[in-house]
């Protein structure tokens, strides 16, 4: 740009010139304004009309196709899958529907095959056996020592809710039954002396009857020998089991204590001189001979348990 006017003087310069013609001062040239550079203008940016979706976003078709394909699959691991892992569960089908389980009728399947499978592992607890160490049928038991030593054995049972019983009197046969909820259990034992001199043999009244947590003692209406009017050392026979063998030899069994019809005082010496027989007990009908048990006290100081089944 021209200087037109000095600066020293204020008079008006003639273009061109480098001093002023008046007071020939040097005349100043001013450098020409800054002029910024153009700006290039913005990339034109289209507004989508309403209602549209920008480009690259997924139509709404799309996605409700993709939730679709979910329901059908979670349909089919419900309908064919849940069964077999939830052992053969079947969906019933919802008041008013058709059939088709919801998403919260589906995720209630699950919770509940989840606590079946919780149930099922889950075992209970073992009765404790009363007698862990009891012997079984025919294993004998060593009580005494030196001279009296001997030895007892429950051989053999037999159950039934009545039996017969031969009455001396009339020489006629009786029914006895049992209670109502109730059956007879015959416990047979047998007990010889293994020493040489007599000892006492455990009585009727030393045998105690275990089941379910209660004590059961020998049937006191039984009709026992010593109890004949007439003849007082026959024997009583109960039919069921009159020809049932001891232990040892062939000689038929007796109420226990006695031997035809005589009541036995001491156990002497020998096998042969072995007191043998049953003693009746009136039991639940519910009694099963895995949970039932005969202990017998020998002495006073000696027991032995025999597990009946």
């Amino acid at each position: 740009m021209v200087q037109k006017f000095c600066t020293i003087c204020g008079a008006v310069l003639q273009k061109g010139v480098k001093f002023c013609e008046n007071c020939g001062a040097a005349v100043e040239q001013i450098p020409p304004a800054y002029t910024p550079s153009p700006v290039p203008p913005a990339p034109f940016v289209a507004t989508p009309p309403q209602g549209t979706m920008p480009k690259g976003t997924p139509p709404v078709k799309i996605i409700a196709g993709i939730v679709i394909v979910l329901v059908v699959l979670a349909v089919a691991v419900y309908i064919f899958v849940l069964p077999k892992m939830s052992g053969g569960f079947t969906p019933s089908t919802p008041l008013g529907g058709t059939g088709a389980p919801t998403t919260t009728s589906m995720t209630a399947v699950v919770t509940a095959s989840s606590t079946v499978t919780t149930a099922i592992t889950a075992a209970p607890t073992p009765t404790p056996d009363p007698f862990p160490n009891a012997l079984k049928l025919k294993d004998g038991f060593p009580f005494g020592s030196g001279n009296i030593s001997s030895e007892a054995n429950v051989y053999r049972i037999w159950m039934n809710d009545s039996y017969q019983w031969h009455n001396d009197m009339d020489n006629k046969y009786y029914i006895d039954k049992a209670k109502s909820g109730n059956k007879f259990l015959f416990v047979f034992l047998n007990v010889y002396n293994k020493g040489d001199t007599r000892v006492w043999p455990p009585t009727a009244g030393n045998v105690k009857l275990h089941y379910n947590g209660e004590v059961y003692s020998s049937d006191p209406n039984h009709f026992l020998p010593d109890k004949a009017s007439d003849r007082k050392a026959t024997a009583i026979e109960v039919k069921e089991v009159e020809y049932f063998s001891k232990l040892f030899g062939s000689e038929y069994v007796e109420d226990y204590g006695y031997s035809h019809g005589t009541q036995y005082a001491y156990l002497y010496p020998g096998k042969s001189n072995a007191i043998d027989g049953y003693i009746i007990f009136q039991v639940p009908s519910s009694l099963t001979t895995d949970k039932a048990y005969a202990e017998i006290e020998f002495n006073g100081n000696e027991v032995g348990v025999w597990k009946l089944g």
